[in-house]
């Protein structure tokens, strides 16, 4: 870990903390943990597009980095993987299309 950065526990503390989430577990369905592991661990892949005024917004994943993320966490991607990505991707869209 940085020098002066936070060990992983406080940093799980940390972002539960943040998100509300302190007093709650959070079981994860077995067959959808390598999604989820995938999917936070691509959670800075997206490919940015222009919105506006010189702003730039998320468009999507970059499947690339998605691939090699994927493949460095020994995750065989498949379509079953795909479609549970896709799923995410458009709700993660969604929000950060409507977060202010």
């Amino acid at each position: 870990m940085a020098e002066g950065g936070l060990t992983r526990q406080q940093a799980v503390t940390t972002a539960r903390r943040m998100m509300g989430l302190e007093d709650q577990v959070i079981t994860l369905p077995a067959p959808e943990r390598p999604l989820i592991r995938l999917v936070l661990a691509s959670a800075g892949q997206w490919r940015m597009g222009p919105a506006g005024l010189g702003g730039m917004r998320p468009i999507a994943l970059d499947l690339v980095a998605v691939d090699v993320a994927a493949r460095w966490l020994g995750i065989t991607p498949d379509a079953r993987l795909f479609d549970g990505l896709a799923i995410i991707e458009r709700e993660a869209l969604k929000q950060m299309r409507t977060e202010p």
